[in-house]
């Protein structure tokens, strides 16, 4: 295991030169997001502009992942009317503002203001056919969205020695989860992004290598005790990428030998479940072992595990030790309307 983590690190500057060639400055993380507690639009209408934040991310090569950067809109209605026609219809004019901001430092990186008028049988509808006129692939949005792109790059180039500072510090402290999303939200466009991956696979292997020590224990236990269908089942939760790994597999030999010897005493339906467990334990391990056949894929694997650790808002024990991501848009997002009004 330690072998092909060695490996995975000589690899790390081939393989992102490979995806930057695949896809050229697309993992920029741009969150978008609409707070449904400003009262200017019916609700139904903030789904449909937080669904065009979503389309102007992804249309313009954007990551939509809990980062730095946080694209909101806020949207005011100028005017709405009755048509004299019969039944009547509505028209509205709304103007939506829409915001790039950089979450921790609290500071707008960019804006672009639509204004468009909708027509619809009631208030609601015509609000809406107003929103939904934003052409997230007109060439003003794509003019906005790649100048949004290369200040959020400048950012991170100039900044990169302190984000690494903050992630390091993070692991040191074993905040695993924390360092992951500190580490995802830089894009891999950057030409020291190499030292970030390996960076990345460093933390990763280290949560999981944690997140098996626990189990490993529990196992072990469970095993003392005879209880060997609840020592497999922790067994299980193990990564195989873990450096721990191969310790894993010993404890399943003392299971193994142990069901053996004890198996013309064991229930039927106790023995069916063991074996059950025992084969997802060896479908597993072939699963793992047929990605080391392949390195650049088990590396792409890696990276991508340690992004879906970083996105995931829940450390093993249920807890986070910063506020949520809810709550870090919402405060965000309450810190712009404030400046809006002043």
């Amino acid at each position: 295991m330690k072998k092909n983590i060695i490996a995975f690190a000589l690899l790390l500057p081939a393989l992102c030169a490979v995806s930057l060639a695949q896809e050229p400055g697309s993992k920029i993380a741009l969150t978008p997001y609409v707070d449904r507690s400003i009262d200017r639009v019916p609700e139904t209408a903030s789904s449909a502009l937080e669904r065009k934040l979503v389309s102007m991310t992804t249309a313009n090569g954007f990551a939509s992942i809990d980062g730095e950067f946080l694209i909101t809109a806020v949207p005011s209605v100028i005017s709405i009317s009755p048509t004299p026609t019969a039944p009547p219809q509505f028209v509205s004019e709304v103007e939506v503002a829409v915001y790039v901001l950089n979450v921790p430092e609290k500071v707008i990186v960019d804006q672009k203001v639509y204004t468009f008028k909708g027509v619809g049988a009631s208030e609601q509808k015509a609000i809406i056919s107003a929103v939904n006129q934003i052409n997230v692939r007109s060439a003003d949005t794509r003019r906005f969205m790649e100048n949004v792109r290369t200040k959020i790059l400048d950012y991170y180039d100039g900044r990169l020695p302190a984000i690494i500072a903050k992630a390091q510090s993070l692991s040191d402290m074993a905040q695993y989860e924390d360092a992951l999303s500190v580490l995802a939200a830089v894009p891999e466009s950057l030409d020291e992004y190499p030292q970030v991956a390996e960076m990345m696979v460093d933390v990763y292997t280290a949560c999981i290598d944690r997140d098996a020590r626990i189990f490993l224990t529990e196992a072990k236990g469970l095993l003392a005790e005879n209880d060997y269908s609840g020592a497999m089942e922790a067994l299980l939760q193990i990564d195989p990428n873990s450096t721990h790994y191969s310790e894993v597999e010993s404890t399943v030999d003392q299971i193994k030998a142990k069901t053996e010897a004890a198996e013309a005493g064991k229930k039927a339906e106790e023995q069916s479940r063991l074996e059950m467990m025992m084969t997802r334990f060896r479908e597993k391990k072939e699963q793992a072992d047929k990605r080391y056949e392949d390195q650049l894929e088990l590396e792409k694997m890696k990276i991508q595990a340690s992004r879906d650790m970083a996105i995931s808002l829940a450390s093993p024990k249920g807890k986070r030790q910063s506020k949520s991501s809810e709550e870090r848009k919402h405060d965000i997002v309450k810190w712009l309307m404030g400046n809006l009004i002043d």
